[in-house]
């Protein structure tokens, strides 16, 4: 049946009927054609009336002789499968079902160019392939015989999440982010020596999909479209906390074991750029880009070709070795290696980061660089403000700037929030250690009067 698809896959059917496209697959008569629109009509009130027996029943003939005729057929073809396995019993039809649904992703992505010739609403390879590697997540454990490895599970993601990441993140769901990061923590709780470095890079894979989808939603209020912008922010905020909570417990990221995994590869990376870049960004990411193994890899990549990243981290290390005129260089060499004022913009909070912890006035000075070469950037600059405030003891401050971040951007307002949240919790855990400490400091002090009092007391007689 599948394979009887693939042989119109190439055709196009912009602007064309229904009827027409019944047509174009079957003969093309008048009775054919309201057979098939009767077919189409059964499944898809099959399908609305949850009668997953009779919509399959329908669906092939569709799939047989009309497979061109509405996307329907598969977009809620795998729903039907779905509610198909779940309710059979017999393990050999549970089965076949699965390899039905997995055959009909292959369908969708092999003709999805004719498909979305007509649809209203296109799609892509990773929508299709996101989709496939949810249905596949959510059956095949429970499937005698399906060949389930959680190896298979995150392969499907990891295909997808490369190919979204490739298209800029606009096609995902968050949802789909979330199991993806779920299976590879999984992967790494199965494997943690092995797996790390992977589980590192799928952390800032998953994050980085989910702040695109979040840049949706800035550019929607820009466009004065609060609705949408509010919907992405609940559709996308809620996986990347779930995303940045998970990988906070896992422990994956202890700073001594990155270090430690780092420092084993490097001399076999010294000569790819590739790995060196992406290891200077790990290790940025995750704290460890005051080391002497992250100044190593910078140094490495530099010298084969410079980016900005590398430059950074050479301008790092010359800031850490007391070198400031030469540190001041690299982070000139940086932003000379942007491509326009958007990377600058991002390049200067980037510096800013680096900078936050050892010298709060600089990395003052390039957050309101980064504003005037992207002004749009203006909430992210006011949330890395607020952790320079934290970084200076001054939480009033800080929270103030949060505050001022979350009314400037709705795509780092959450962030905003909980960075809020922590500065509040932090001073009510300091208050009440200056309590107690006023408590026991004033008990010592009494303690210290009445022994004073009785030591004069004996001293007298």
């Amino acid at each position: 049946m599948m394979a009887g698809v693939s042989g119109t896959a190439l055709a196009q059917y912009e602007n064309t009927t229904i009827d027409e496209r019944i047509a174009a697959t079957n003969n093309n008569n008048e009775d054919s054609i309201k057979i098939g629109r009767g077919y189409i009509s059964l499944f898809q009130q099959s399908i609305s009336n949850q009668s997953w027996a009779d919509a399959y029943i329908n669906w092939k003939w569709l799939m047989a002789h009309a497979p061109y005729a509405v996307n329907g057929i598969y977009t809620q073809g795998p729903l039907m499968f779905y509610y198909l396995i779940n309710s059979e019993q017999d393990d050999a039809k549970k089965l076949a079902y699965f390899k039905e649904m997995m055959e009909l992703f292959d369908a969708r992505q092999k003709n999805l160019d004719a498909l979305n010739s007509f649809a209203k609403t296109k799609s892509t390879q990773g929508d299709v392939l996101a989709s496939k590697a949810e249905y596949y997540n959510w059956t095949a454990p429970k499937i005698k015989d399906s060949g389930y490895t959680l190896n298979k599970s995150y392969e499907n993601y990891k295909n997808a999440i490369t190919m979204i990441n490739e298209k800029g993140g606009r096609e995902i769901e968050g949802s789909v982010l979330q199991n993806f990061f779920l299976i590879s923590d999984a992967m790494y709780k199965a494997q943690p020596n092995a797996f790390r470095a992977y589980y590192l890079q799928d952390y800032l894979d998953s994050k980085d999909a989910c702040e695109k989808m979040l840049q949706l939603a800035k550019e929607a209020q820009a466009a004065g479209d609060t609705a949408t912008a509010s919907k992405l922010v609940a559709k996308y905020d809620g996986p990347l906390a779930f995303i940045e909570q998970t990988f906070t417990s896992s422990g994956a990221a202890d700073r001594e074991q990155i270090i430690a995994i780092f420092t084993k590869s490097l001399e076999g990376v010294k000569s790819d750029l590739a790995k060196l870049n992406s290891a200077i960004n790990l290790m940025a990411a995750n704290d460890c880009d005051d080391s002497d193994i992250y100044y190593q890899y910078a140094q490495a990549a530099y010298a084969i070709e410079p980016t900005y990243q590398s430059a950074i981290g050479c301008a790092q290390y010359a800031q850490q070795q007391g070198n400031k005129e030469e540190s001041a260089t690299y982070y000139d060499k940086a932003l000379e290696l942007a491509s326009n004022d958007n990377v600058k913009g991002i390049i200067c909070l980037r510096i800013s980061k680096a900078l936050a912890g050892t010298d709060v006035d600089k990395s003052n000075a390039y957050i309101e660089k980064a504003v005037g070469f992207n002004a749009e950037l203006a909430g992210k600059a006011y949330l890395q403000q607020a952790v320079n405030m934290v970084h200076a003891g001054k939480y009033p401050e800080a929270i103030a700037f949060c505050d001022k971040a979350a009314e400037s951007d709705i795509t780092v307002a959450p962030s905003a929030s909980r960075l809020k949240g922590n500065i509040q919790h932090a001073q009510s855990v300091n208050a009440e250690n200056a309590r107690k400490k006023a408590e026991y400091d004033a008990y010592k002090e009494k303690q210290k009067k009445e022994e004073d009092f009785w030591n004069q007391g004996a001293t007298n007689k």
